[in-house]
């Protein structure tokens, strides 16, 4: 809006036009109300600093836990070569690798974020932003190999499959969750945007789309 706005001419603005509820317009004044202090949905209904501050700092936290375990899953399959040579281990290891990736992003939270957004701890650009959304897109690839990981206990427990017949199909169980997670991630870079706590991919749901 320009540094010179303040926040009684947007009032004004928005005061001398007839907005319904369910217009852009609307829907914008009330995206940006945090920037008066005013209560509402704006940054995601936090209405003081200090809930805003703990929506910048709590992600951080929790995803350096999300690291720290994962990294010592890897390191722990990493350092026995007997370990290394199993799918199990395997699985785990791709799973915790691609977490570290994804956790790391969100750990930046709203830095990333587009300054012009005025939320607490937002310094980046667009570039910045887009970078963000598909590494946190990238880090999706542990789910699908959670996926990998749940076939494997089915193939194992359900049909009594050897880890020799096992070592046969672990490529594709390695493999499959990555084109997946990769090819979102890809197709996503586009439509990475803001959404209020850290950027990721903003295209509208299906349900959304006209």
């Amino acid at each position: 809006f320009g540094k010179n706005i303040t926040c009684w001419s947007m009032q004004a603005f928005f005061e001398s036009l007839e907005v319904p509820k369910d217009s852009e317009n609307c829907q914008l004044a009330q995206s940006f109300n945090y920037i008066c202090g005013c209560q509402g949905p704006g940054y995601a209904g936090a209405s003081t600093q200090a809930k805003k501050n703990a929506l910048v700092w709590v992600p951080r936290v929790t995803a350096m836990l999300s690291v720290m375990g994962s990294l010592f899953v890897l390191i722990d399959v990493l350092r026995e070569r007997s370990r290394r040579s199993k799918p199990f281990f395997q699985l785990m290891a791709q799973m915790s690798f691609f977490d570290i990736i994804g956790s790391v992003a969100y750990a930046f939270t709203s830095l990333p974020i587009p300054s012009n957004f005025y939320f607490p701890g937002a310094h980046g650009n667009k570039a910045s932003c887009t970078s963000q959304g598909f590494f946190i897109q990238v880090g999706t690839v542990a789910c699908f190999t959670n996926v990998s990981l749940a076939v494997y206990y089915f193939l194992m427990i359900k049909k009594g499959w050897s880890q020799t017949r096992l070592k046969k199909v672990i490529l594709w169980l390695l493999i499959c969750p990555v084109i997946v997670g990769m090819t979102f991630a890809f197709a996503g870079i586009p439509f990475m945007g803001n959404l209020v706590l850290w950027c990721n991919n903003s295209a509208p749901w299906w349900s959304d789309i006209p």
